[in-house]
């Protein structure tokens, strides 16, 4: 790492990228965003608002022109392996979207490879950065959560869609009950197990707390919650800016409001803005980010037994594109 600003390298610059990572970036003294890699056949207007030093059209090429700090993966998760090993093999830091793999040994592999290198390597599970989670979390300390109830309830499915979306609320059941699963059930409806109508699970932890998982693709909009229970305690998160914890019958309310908040948004109540910066910080003091790729793929894990419970496959459909609403282009094709 260099004694000045870190040198960073994004690869793709979608919606997510341009609504989170980006912005949080450029707020950043001490970072210099000197690489962008897009598809796009003119990513010129990009490089100008963001401020970034070239732009490449593969990982390869910029590896090869730019000496890097660390570089941000934000691409969709069937390209996400590829970017990350070969950052990883060039001796820098990764952070990368979820999930590291579209597989889970693919993953594994490379959070092997990240800590035989003795590299930072963090994925965005931004939920756990996320100050309404987070102080829910707070709330059990070690012990955590005798109950947890997670929920991601929205109309309409898509691809893959437990992978997709509700592995944010299994990373979170991980979180609030700890340690690691002994039983998983669990039930899926609908008939294409491609794109499902969403998924319940159960699942007991090594800690003897219980997780218990809701990911309706048939509801009437979208919501996302999380109940906690334990140790005289209850938290309610309604996400993705109002948490409740409730003490031997004494209720604190917390509201994350424009008012409260500082103009709030997504960014910051969701905890993307927090992941960057979680990430970054790692970066300079070189301890184990929350969410490191260790984690992520204990997470992934967890996912597949939920998977496989359900019916559901824990594999990509062959010869089917993926594409996720996250990493869409914005004003033309860069992903």
């Amino acid at each position: 790492m260099t004694a000045q600003r870190l040198r960073v390298g994004v690869i793709g610059a979608g919606k997510i990228a341009s609504i989170a990572q980006l912005p949080t970036l450029v707020q950043r003294n001490d970072v210099e965003l000197v690489a962008l890699v897009s598809r796009q056949e003119d990513p010129g207007h990009l490089v100008r608002r963001w401020g970034f030093g070239a732009a490449y059209r593969s990982v390869e090429d910029m590896l090869a022109a730019q000496d890097l700090d660390a570089v941000f993966v934000l691409t969709p998760r069937s390209e996400h392996a590829h970017a990350v090993k070969l950052c990883l093999e060039n001796d820098i830091d990764v952070f990368c979207e979820k999930p590291l793999a579209p597989e889970t040994d693919e993953a594994e592999r490379l959070a092997d490879l990240a800590e035989e290198r003795g590299l930072i390597l963090m994925v965005d599970f931004n939920r756990r950065y996320a100050p309404v989670y987070t102080a829910g979390r707070d709330a059990f300390g070690e012990k955590g959560a005798t109950f947890c109830v997670a929920q991601k309830n929205r109309p309409g499915s898509e691809y893959r869609a437990t992978f997709e979306n509700a592995i944010h609320m299994v990373d979170l059941l991980r979180w609030y009950c700890g340690g690691e699963p002994v039983d998983v059930s669990a039930h899926a409806a609908g008939e294409d197990p491609w794109e499902e109508d969403g998924v319940a699970a159960i699942i007991r932890f090594s800690t003897g707390n219980t997780g218990v998982l809701m990911a309706a693709r048939t509801a009437g909009a979208w919501n996302e919650k999380l109940d906690a229970y334990g140790h005289g305690k209850t938290v309610e998160v309604r996400a993705p800016e109002a948490v409740s914890t409730t003490i031997s019958g004494v209720t604190t309310s917390r509201e994350l409001s424009a008012e409260a908040y500082g103009w709030a948004t997504a960014t910051d109540t969701l905890g993307f803005s927090a992941a960057v910066h979680h990430f970054l910080d790692r970066v300079a003091d070189r301890a184990e980010p929350l969410t490191s790729g260790r984690e992520a793929v204990q997470t992934q894990r967890l996912l597949d037994r939920i998977l496989a419970a359900s019916g559901l496959p824990a594999e990509e459909q062959e010869g089917r594109l993926w594409q996720s609403h996250a990493t869409q282009p914005v004003s033309g094709g860069t992903k």
